[in-house]
């Protein structure tokens, strides 16, 4: 006999919002009556992997918090510590109220023809959330919130946060960094109107779906267009954020002095998004590898001042991150060269220092 649930004490959460600490509340089985998991099974990453891969896709959690030992807590990587302070928490909800807020405002611009942009309250949010952390706070937090699905909107969300913090890397002024901010907001506003099948498609798309998707510039910039108060930057962040300062970026093939100064900065917050965020068609790449492709090709295409910033920076915000290394062998970053931000030197767990400088090895995962 199927036992009941106590819904009063016991919550659903789906699979991919699952949180390192959480509590399972019943016994999990697979589809085809394998048992997984037991009640009160603490869920780490281990355990999420096990239900992702048997297609859970939804678990009963305890509400009532586990308390580590400390022990445990010993055990815990900084990316599952992170998971379980009340700080997370808090950032969390503030991220949700900020994608819901977003979402319902790009919503009425693009499909109930709103002729008016809340400059003002699209800004404020993700501006309150650079205001309340550290720069390395923010990009642990966004890191650990990688389970999300990335919609357009969290998306945007993420571009408009990495914007702003570019900006300031740089030494932007505020009225900057938060036009920064907004054009992050709006840069993807012409994806919403691509169908879901081309958008979510799993496979290769074709060349005829790929030319749609490509349209998404064009788009934008003509929602915004119809907008009163858009000013030109926010209009041409939409329309070129896929240009490279190499000329061989779309919608039109411009080269660095044409393309607009705040679509230059959300190109790089783009691409590292997008890079390290699921797809439906791939996991998230770490952010060492991504970090290590913009190296390699990003002089080239992108604007020397916004790229070298966010290259010194950007490996910095990692530091003291567990990680695990192409070979399997895990460790602790200790010391990042702005110079060469995606090899780092790395703390062993047996104790020996590994400087990725000197090795063949590279990072593969933050744990």
């Amino acid at each position: 006999m199927e036992k009941t649930v106590d819904k009063k004490r016991l919550q659903p959460v789906r699979v991919d919002n699952l949180i390192p600490g959480m509590s399972l509340g019943t016994d999990v089985f697979a589809a085809n009556g394998t048992f997984l998991l037991a009640k009160g099974t603490v869920i780490n990453e281990s355990s999420i992997n096990l239900l992702e891969s048997n297609y859970v896709f939804s678990v009963y959690i305890d509400e009532k918090p586990h308390v580590h030992s400390e022990r445990e807590k010993e055990m815990l990587t900084r990316s599952e510590r992170i998971r379980l302070s009340p700080e997370f928490a808090e950032f969390r909800r503030n991220f949700e109220a900020t994608v819901e807020s977003i979402e319902e405002q790009l919503n009425d611009i693009v499909f109930k023809n709103v002729e008016t942009l809340d400059t003002e309250e699209l800004v404020k949010k993700p501006l309150d959330l650079l205001t309340g952390y550290s720069t390395a706070d923010i990009f642990d937090m966004l890191h650990n919130l990688r389970r999300y699905d990335d919609t357009t909107y969290v998306h945007s969300v993420n571009v408009s946060l990495i914007s702003g913090i570019i900006a300031r890397w740089c030494g932007l002024d505020e009225e900057d960094v938060q036009t920064a901010i907004l054009a992050g907001v709006l840069h993807d506003i012409g994806k919403m109107k691509i169908p879901d099948s081309i958008i979510k498609k799993p496979g290769k798309l074709t060349k005829e779906e790929f030319k749609i998707v490509k349209n998404h510039t064009v788009e934008g910039y003509r929602i915004l267009q119809r907008c009163k108060n858009a000013d030109d930057n926010m209009k041409y962040a939409a329309l070129m954020h896929h240009e490279r300062c190499d000329g061989m970026g779309y919608p039109m093939g411009l080269k660095a002095s044409q393309i607009n100064t705040f679509a230059k900065i959300v190109a790089i917050a783009d691409v590292y998004d997008a890079m390290t965020s699921a797809r439906c068609y791939r996991g998230p790449i770490c952010p060492f590898t991504v970090i290590d492709i913009m190296i390699q090709e990003g002089l080239a295409k992108y604007d020397t001042l916004f790229i070298m910033n966010f290259l010194q920076h950007m490996g910095e915000t990692y530091l003291n991150n567990n990680v695990r290394l192409s070979d399997g062998e895990t460790g602790e970053i200790v010391f990042i060269d702005g110079n060469l931000p995606s090899k780092p030197i790395i703390k062993m767990d047996d104790g020996t220092i590994l400087p990725l400088r000197e090795s063949p090895l590279k990072i593969e995962a933050i744990l």
